[in-house]
């Protein structure tokens, strides 16, 4: 790291309270769906309520629907989304609702260290507790630390109730889109997408094994049944809400005819294409990687995150193609996003986020998925690479000597190695994942957790200090599977950064301490340790 001694004081003002609230809620959501479908992934079948498990499942999708939604709506509100963010500013809620908040998020991981993670399924009653009062908690301490509520409720009749109605839209995405299945449920349908899966499977060089008169296909040993409900028919209920709300938002300017008769076609023959090809992948990942995964894993919440990413895709498409509008779109300069310093600190992390649950889909041990996740990683750091070039600085002392520390005290106190690792990696992977530890994944959780969670919090006071040090660094520790070891990297490299207000100290002290982990983990072989 070479360079000017450059203060950590970019941009124009501080991000306000909603957008902090609203990069949490995503990073919490990543990690909720890591926690919960990754590491401990609940059975429904072997818990005592298995209906109300099945209920709490959906509730991923529920919480990535909502997410999207709101996504929608400020951005195609910006009005409302500046007059909220407006009385967030001048009438703040109290820090007692971030400590509620804060207090939620433990609550909702508190099962895995009480039960464990291998028997989480047969402790599901008191999960589920954990889980609804620590829901329950999160989200009234995130609503109310943005703005109390006599503000929230003058802003939502001045946006005639909008709010609301696009929650509960977010809400009942899932419920929507089985409520309009029946109307894509075809026979011929179920028919076509089994004939294209099997031309998919051929394609690939595979031997396929059919049954036409009951959908049933699969390659080796390992067999799916196409019904009806797999034939897309999800994907094309979310295209549908998601252009829905996107008609209903923007009707006065939006050109309804072109985008129903001309746009909407051409985005259910696209998410109908796409599962033909998911279906062919589940296929190929259940009979040459693992079975147990291909229904569990990837069948669980691939489809979710591809249906979802497409809609927003062919949203974005739609308000940008200007044949679309009555009202010519402005021009947005192609740098003014690579530029933004608070999209630095925040996208990336929500990228390698979405690159861990992209790479618990498509593998069953997602570490051998890590050269994705660091060719993602590096491609959006280099994209956001003028606005992240001001902060890069010669390291202090004291963040070499912090990160030394800390990566030897990790090493130290790391837990024995099992008897046996299996084979050692091949050097593509290791090169890859000493690129992603040492230098990308550190870069990435400063911006986030320093640069921006620990920023957004501080201010004048001791006692602010200590807030923005404390809920940075627990956000940061449960993102280790080292919970304590995690919150107390945290606290080192946050006090790194208040010091002398520079992002490029706690930035240098992870990349060295995450260098001498690496380092221990090649002379030892002990790859766990990264």
């Amino acid at each position: 790291m070479t360079g000017p001694d450059i203060a950590d004081n970019t941009g124009p003002s501080r991000p306000s309270r909603l957008m902090t609230i609203a990069a949490l809620a995503v990073a919490e959501l990543f990690l909720v769906i890591l926690a919960y479908q990754v590491f401990a992934s609940i059975e429904c079948r072997l818990t005592e309520i298995e209906s109300a498990c099945r209920a709490l499942r959906s509730m991923t999708a529920r919480g990535l629907s909502i997410i999207t939604v709101m996504a929608l709506y400020f951005w195609l509100r910006p009005t409302a989304y500046r007059a909220l963010a407006g009385a967030a500013r001048t009438t703040p809620g109290r820090p007692s609702w971030l400590w509620a908040h804060l207090a939620g998020l433990i609550l909702i991981f508190a099962p895995l260290p009480l039960f464990g993670a291998a028997e989480i399924s047969r402790a599901f009653t008191p999960t589920l507790l954990f889980l609804s009062l620590g829901s329950l908690l999160t989200i009234l301490g995130a609503v109310f630390w943005v703005t109390p509520f006599h503000s929230w409720r003058s802003w939502i009749r001045g946006d005639s109730y909008l709010l609301p109605l696009a929650l509960l839209l977010g809400f009942l995405v899932p419920d929507l889109a089985n409520l309009i299945r029946p109307a894509w449920e075809w026979s011929s349908l179920s028919s076509l997408t089994f004939f294209l899966v099997f031309l998919s499977l051929i394609a690939f060089g595979f031997e396929v094994s059919v049954d036409p008169p009951t959908y049933v296909i699969g390659i080796e040993d390992f067999f799916v049944q196409i019904a009806s409900q797999c034939s897309g028919v999800e994907g094309i209920a979310l295209i549908t809400i998601f252009m829905g709300f996107y008609a209903l938002l923007m009707r006065p300017d939006l050109r309804q005819r072109r985008f129903w008769l001309i746009l909407y076609p051409l985005a259910v023959l696209t998410s109908w294409l796409f599962n033909i090809l998911r279906i062919a992948v589940l296929i190929i990942i259940g009979a040459r990687v693992s079975p147990e995964h291909a229904l569990n894993g990837f069948h669980s919440y691939a489809g979710w995150l591809m249906f979802t990413a497409l809609a927003l895709c062919v949203v974005i498409v739609a308000h940008r193609a200007g044949w679309l509008h009555r009202i010519p779109r402005p021009q947005i300069s192609r740098n003014a996003m690579r530029s933004d310093t608070l999209a630095a600190r925040i996208v990336p992390f929500i990228v390698m986020m979405l690159s861990g649950v992209i790479a618990s889909a498509f593998w069953p041990n997602p570490s051998d998925g890590y050269p994705l996740r660091a060719l993602l990683m590096g491609a959006v750091l280099l994209y956001f690479w003028p606005a992240l070039r001001n902060w890069h600085a010669f390291p202090s002392g004291a963040s070499i000597t912090t990160g030394l520390a800390i990566g030897l005290l990790w090493v130290l106190t790391a837990a024995p190695a099992p008897a046996s690792e299996g084979s050692a990696p091949g050097v593509f992977w290791i090169g890859l994942r000493f690129l992603g530890t040492i230098l990308l994944v550190p870069v990435i959780e400063e911006l986030f957790f320093r640069g921006y969670v620990l920023r957004r919090l501080r201010q004048d006071g001791l006692l602010w200090a200590i807030l923005a040090i404390a809920v940075s660094s627990l956000l940061f520790g449960l993102l280790h599977d080292r919970f304590f070891a995690g919150v107390l990297a945290g606290v080192a490299f946050g006090a790194l950064y208040l010091h002398r207000n520079r992002l490029a100290d706690p930035i240098a002290a992870h990349i060295i301490a995450n260098a001498v982990i690496a380092a221990a983990a090649l002379l030892t072989g002990k790859w766990a340790l990264i």
